[in-house]
C-alpha cells in the first residue's frame, strides 16, 4: 500500500474499515500495535509507527492489541463480533429456523442474549432479525407464487406463514 504516514492516520483516526488489515499501527508510548478500526483511544501522531504487516510490527518489538486483535484476519477480531453473530442469525433464519417466537432460540445458539442479537442485526442490517425473517417469508412467497402452480393456501403454509391472516 503506497499512501503516505497522513492518509494512514485519518484513517486511523476516523477507524475507516476500509483500511482494515491494509495496514496496522505500531504506538511507541504503549508498545502495541492496532488495525486501524481499534476502539481504543486514538494515539498522538508522533507515537504512531505504521507497517504493511502485523509481522512487520512484531519484527520491531510491537506487541498486539488485546482489544482489536490484529493478529488475526480482518473479519475474525472481537471488533468483528456484532457482524459475524449478525451474519450467522441470517443463515439460520434462510435456513427456517428465524420464526417470531424463535428468535430467543437462535440468540441460545449462537451463545448471545435476545438483546445482543437484536442489537447486533440491526447494527449491521438497519431490520431487526424478526423483520428480517418476515420479508425472507415474503420472499419465499413470491417465488412460489410466480414459479409454481401451488394454490394460495399451501403457498403461505409453504413460506412459514401460520395462517393466512399473518400474510396481511
Amino acid at each position: 500500500m503506497t499512501t503516505d504516514p497522513e492518509t494512514r492516520y485519518r484513517a486511523l483516526r476516523s477507524r475507516d474499515a476500509r483500511f482494515d488489515g491494509l495496514f496496522f499501527v505500531g504506538v511507541s508510548s504503549t508498545g502495541v500495535y492496532c488495525r486501524p478500526v481499534c476502539t481504543a483511544r486514538t494515539p498522538k501522531r508522533e507515537n504512531c509507527t505504521f507497517f504493511s504487516s502485523a509481522a512487520a510490527a512484531e519484527a520491531a518489538g510491537f506487541r498486539p492489541c488485546l482489544r482489536c486483535r490484529p493478529e488475526l484476519a480482518p473479519g475474525n477480531g472481537s471488533v468483528d463480533s456484532p457482524a459475524r453473530i449478525a451474519h450467522a442469525a441470517t443463515a439460520l433464519i434462510e435456513d427456517g429456523t428465524g420464526n417470531d417466537d424463535r428468535i430467543e432460540q437462535i440468540a441460545t445458539r449462537l451463545g448471545v442474549t435476545a438483546r445482543h442479537l437484536r442489537r447486533a442485526f440491526r447494527a449491521a442490517y438497519g431490520v431487526s432479525p424478526v423483520q428480517y425473517a418476515q420479508t425472507q417469508r415474503l420472499l419465499l412467497a413470491k417465488r412460489l407464487l410466480t414459479d409454481t402452480a401451488l394454490p394460495v393456501t399451501s403457498v403461505a403454509i409453504a413460506s412459514g406463514f401460520r395462517s393466512l391472516r399473518a400474510t396481511g
